[in-house]
């Protein structure tokens, strides 16, 4: 387990006075420095540098003048990286301790050399030179100050670039003078860690030191979420002997007595919503969905846990998203609630250090980053491809028509559900007679609809993104030749706005599938509903921000009354076995591998203006009176006189 540092690596002698440079390794992202400002400590410790550093030991006579010289070229180096010349760095560092590497008189300076260049390799993002730099100094230099600096810089390059273990095994085996500084790092690593990792650590370093006894509390924790508890408890009584820090001492003292559930002080939630800016009338919808869920899950448990809701205003700028959640995770929380979009869904997750650290965003529409616990409640293409899907099935089952045909939108999404149900219809009797895509922006849709109904299908999948779409669309359907098939709608054909303002004939008898019916009595949704205005005093008016807060707070107090122990390895850990949560918004299931949340898909048939349960034979009386009524209309148009 223990770091071998100090094996001498391979290097040109410098040619004419300059060094031939190595080669370069991983580079950081450009924007690597300006995150770093944002990130917990051990990341920014890998990415930016320390101001200039003294030598190890001050330069003895035998230096003479041209130790002044070398003072004086190392100075001119540090200006070199202050100012943004990294390259130009590294090479008159690299130079300087080549030069010096041989005399043991100049010892310091090819140490403060090497440090240099060190941090100029950091700061340029070539994070595989600056490690093997560093490794070469920690096997040359003796306890001081650069020491020091080199171990915490090169655990953070190590945790950069996915070398945790390796990492913490570093602070573990090179106590510095201000341990500190390392004990805060091992904090923020060790979360991040295994069962099998922590157990690995914890042999090779006995809880003998405040350090060791931070890998020895996080075993513990984790091994209570395990059902683990005797062999928690014996963990837990060893790094009391340690003895720990308090933070430490706490924990460890509430495992080492505890026999049963640890429900003990209070839970912190985190929340990161636009409370100003742009966004701010979102966030206080979204807000007051959070707050209905804490209300109920107080009233409901007598509140098993004391629960703290702490809301971050990110006033409407995505990219405060990071810093929020960095702060939110230095505080303890078991879980963060948010951001509210894609982008500051993913840069938050970037920023994450502990990868157990449940994010649950209510609104981001798509997925860039599919990460380990992390969802969104309202991934659109998610939803889409479910529904398409589920209403195939639905109509293999239980319609028995054979003639099928697919209309939907032009742009990704639609082909996306386009493809959902045609492949749901695979290995069926049902065959896809055609396909044909319109842009949802025009007004008139007469060729894609006439193309689709030449081939006289029975049913018709209809995919539209938004109300909108559904209103201008639903008339041109009948009127262009389709007013004798079984129309197929995703989740906005059942809207409250459409249902409103549909026709007769452009909406009964068409079958809609649903992840949310807002309009059924009796549903979740309306006891929501009528909760929500008791609570705030106004009219939800049918919208489904608050719910989808509402639910992704239900998701993370299901998971708090599992946890033996409110920690957030507890919290994922439930989440990841896929539990069914019957939610405002439908029947919710996690799915880890595409950060998404599965929902059952309602299926519903319109009717009188209504959503009620599919009937078969009613819709198959109606489908053959349609397709009687269509015929008896061609041969009136036919037998018409021209004019």
């Amino acid at each position: 387990m223990r770091d071998k540092i100090g094996q001498e690596h391979g290097r040109a002698e410098p040619v004419g006075g300059m060094p031939v440079r190595t080669g370069r390794a991983e580079r950081c992202h450009p924007g690597t420095l300006v995150a770093c400002v944002l990130v917990p400590t051990f990341v920014a410790a890998a990415c930016a540098f320390p101001g200039r550093a003294e030598p190890d030991a001050p330069i003895g006579p035998a230096a003479g003048t041209d130790a002044r010289l070398a003072v004086e070229a190392l100075q001119r180096a540090e200006t070199d990286l202050e100012e943004g010349r990294f390259e130009d760095a590294v090479s008159a560092a690299d130079s300087l301790y080549l030069s010096w590497s041989r005399d043991r008189s100049l010892e310091s300076l090819a140490n403060r050399a090497l440090w240099l260049k060190a941090r100029a390799l950091q700061a340029d993002g070539l994070l595989g030179d600056a490690g093997s730099t560093l490794e070469t100094l920690l096997g040359r230099a003796e306890a001081g100050p650069i020491r020091d600096e080199a171990v915490i810089s090169l655990a953070g390059i190590r945790s950069q670039t996915g070398e945790p273990v390796r990492a913490a095994d570093l602070l573990l085996d090179n106590p510095t003078a201000n341990d500190e500084r390392q004990r805060d790092l091992l904090r923020e690593l060790v979360p991040g860690l295994s069962l099998t990792q922590l157990r690995g650590l914890a042999r090779e370093y006995p809880a003998s030191s405040a350090a060791a006894a931070i890998v020895h509390v996080q075993l513990a924790q984790l091994l209570i979420v395990e059902d683990e508890p005797d062999s928690a408890r014996r963990v837990a009584r060893r790094a009391l002997e340690a003895p720990p820090d308090a933070a430490e001492r706490d924990i460890a003292t509430l495992i080492a007595e505890s026999t049963g559930s640890l429900r003990e002080g209070t839970v912190r939630i985190g929340a990161i919503l636009p409370l100003s800016g742009r966004f701010g009338g979102v966030g206080q919808l979204l807000q007051e969905g959070l707050e209905l869920a804490l209300d109920g899950y107080r009233a409901r448990s007598g509140e098993a846990f004391t629960i703290q809701l702490v809301v971050r205003d990110d006033g409407s700028d995505p990219e405060r998203a990071p810093a929020l959640l960095t702060e939110f995770e230095r505080e303890g929380v078991v879980a963060v609630i948010g951001p509210i979009r894609s982008e500051s869904f993913a840069a938050a997750l970037r920023a994450r250090v502990n990868p157990r650290l449940l994010v649950l965003s209510p609104t981001a529409t798509e997925v860039l980053e599919p990460t380990r616990n992390a969802y969104t409640l309202y991934e659109q293409g998610r939803l889409d491809r479910d529904v398409a899907a589920d209403l195939a099935d639905w109509t293999a089952g239980e319609l028995g028509l054979l003639r099928a045909a697919v209309l939907h939108p032009l742009d990704r999404a639609g082909r996306s559900a386009a493809s959902a149900f045609e492949a749901g219809l695979g290995g069926t009797n049902v065959t896809v007679l055609a396909s044909s895509a319109y842009n949802p922006d025009s007004t008139t849709f007469k060729e894609p609809v006439e193309t689709l109904a030449a081939q006289e299908p029975d049913i018709v999948f209809v995919s539209a993104p938004n109300p909108r779409s559904v209103l201008t669309l639903a008339p041109q359907l009948y009127y262009y030749g389709l007013d004798h098939s079984i129309i197929l709608g995703t989740s906005a054909w059942g809207d409250p706005a459409v249902l409103r303002r549909l026709a007769r004939n452009d909406g009964d008898y068409r079958i809609i599938g649903l992840w949310v019916d807002r309009t059924s009595p009796g549903t979740p949704w309306q006891r929501f509903a009528l909760d929500y205005e008791r609570k705030y005093r106004k009219s939800l008016r049918e919208n489904i921000l608050p719910a989808l807060s509402f639910d992704a707070m239900q998701l993370i107090l299901a998971a708090l009354d599992d946890a033996r122990l409110p920690i957030p390895a507890a919290l994922s850990a439930y989440l990841e076995r896929r539990p069914v949560l019957a939610g405002v918004t439908g029947q919710l299931e996690t799915d880890p591998t595409t950060s998404t949340i599965r929902r059952s898909t309602q299926i519903r048939m319109l009717y009188d203006g209504q959503l009620v349960r599919p009937d078969r034979t009613r819709l198959l009386n109606w489908l053959t009176d349609a397709r009687v009524a269509a015929v008896e209309r061609r041969e009136r148009e036919r037998d018409r006189p021209p004019e």
